[in-house]
């Protein structure tokens, strides 16, 4: 539906992750479409209630330039002592593949950190 559709969707994502986010969370657009969604001090099983709750709200969005309905498919893992950052964004990216490839429209949890 082209860029100004596609940046309707951003912004319409971006005001969805503020309404369902504390103050202190981050969120922060990783690249394209993707972003990354900080939320220190919370248990995974919260994590995930969180992605479900944003799961559903993008699920309302009704964006004017774009008369399909949005979805978001979410990756939430849990950043394990002494891992690095780049395998703990991993683990969320490969949940995040595994929720596109189940159907799409989904939250998966990432593998545990190998010990």
């Amino acid at each position: 539906y082209g860029h100004a559709a596609g940046d309707q969707v951003l912004a319409c994502a971006a005001e969805v992750f503020r309404s369902q986010l504390r103050p202190y969370d981050l969120a922060a657009r990783y690249g394209g479409e993707e972003f990354l969604i900080l939320l220190p001090r919370t248990s995974p099983e919260d994590a995930i209630c969180v992605a479900e709750r944003i799961r559903m709200a993008i699920e309302k969005v009704k964006v004017p330039a774009c008369p399909r309905q949005i979805t978001i498919s979410l990756g939430v893992a849990t950043w394990g002592i002494g891992e690095a950052p780049e395998q703990f964004v991993a683990r969320a990216d490969a949940a995040l593949y595994r929720a596109k490839s189940a159907g799409r429209n989904r939250v998966e949890e990432a593998s545990a950190v190998p010990v």
